[in-house]
């Protein structure tokens, strides 16, 4: 059985498939709605007109009524980073220190548009870094899942749903050096059918299948307020970096490290950071993966 779960804020609707886990249900929710911009706004009926959900009722309940209070905090959330910060305050309770989130690029897609996708970003900066300058994304075994529409899953899982090769095996054994050791990725797709990813990762991660369910939830609602904190930065006053400030965010692009961008530009490590900095706080933003990202979709760095 699967459930689609619509998510709508002012100019964007996001849906998940799949929504609920198999099993034994021992109960059944028909439907529900919540009138309310910036929430879970509609839950439709999988074919047979029931959704299962697995556990007693009592314990799902109190987990949903929990997670819809936990939803409305975050609404109000006026940046990505505080967002980010509500997330993981939210996932600690099952292991989560960080978090990736955006739709996915088209293939063959450039290292500056791959990056720009980011919405929601507290992945360790130097692995993000690794990462999209090594081409690494479309080797991703989980970014293979989310773009297959698989449902959501441990990484821990991913052998069992798919065949994982030698170069992805290397990227999942390279993100533990970052703490990045055990995940769950969340697949979903906008209504125009490009697909996301939403990932949680830590040294640790134990959801119980009631975390599982509620967090696909919280990570739709997410996702749909990061695209409206982005869409609030297009509509307001425009963003102005200094010429320098540019030169920096597009050496950091290329994946070029602090002391390599002070080399190629002739200038003391301390200064590259201080430009480093400084774009970042004028861009509203925590790193400088995220930094580039917001640069590449005001087009102030090509």
């Amino acid at each position: 059985m699967s459930a689609k779960v619509v998510f709508e804020t002012g100019k964007r609707s996001f849906q998940i498939l799949r929504l609920a886990p198999g099993g034994t249900a021992q109960t059944y929710v028909r439907s529900w709605r919540v009138m309310r911009a910036g929430t879970v706004v509609a839950m439709t009926r999988s074919r047979s007109g029931t959704i299962p959900i697995v556990g007693a009722t009592a314990v799902w309940r109190r987990r949903l009524y929990d997670t819809f209070e936990f939803l409305n905090d975050f609404r109000k959330s006026s940046t990505q980073q505080q967002l980010c910060r509500s997330l993981l305050g939210y996932a600690k309770r099952f292991g989560a220190t960080n978090l990736l989130a955006g739709p996915i690029p088209p293939p063959h897609a450039l290292r500056h548009e791959q990056v720009s996708h980011v919405l929601l970003d507290a992945w360790p900066e130097q692995w993000s870094a690794r990462y999209f300058s090594k081409g690494y994304l479309f080797r991703d075994p989980t970014i293979q899942l989310v773009n297959r529409g698989n449902a959501p899953f441990l990484w821990s899982e991913i052998d069992k749903v798919s065949r994982v090769g030698p170069f992805g095996r290397r990227v999942m054994e390279e993100a533990t050096e970052f703490k990045l050791c055990e995940g769950l990725t969340i697949p979903f797709a906008t209504l125009e059918g490009q697909p996301v990813g939403f990932s949680i990762a830590g040294e640790k991660l134990d959801p119980d299948p009631h975390d599982r369910l509620a967090f696909q939830f919280v990570a739709a609602c997410a996702f749909g307020c990061a695209a409206n904190l982005a869409d609030r930065k297009w509509d307001s006053k425009p963003v102005r970096l200094s010429p320098r400030q540019r030169d920096v965010l597009s050496w950091a692009s290329e994946g070029f490290t602090v002391d390599e961008i002070a080399d190629r530009l002739g200038i003391s490590r301390n200064t590259a950071d201080t430009h480093l900095r400084s774009a970042r706080e004028r861009l509203g933003v925590a790193n400088t993966v995220h930094a580039v990202a917001e640069a590449f979709r005001h087009g102030l760095i090509a």
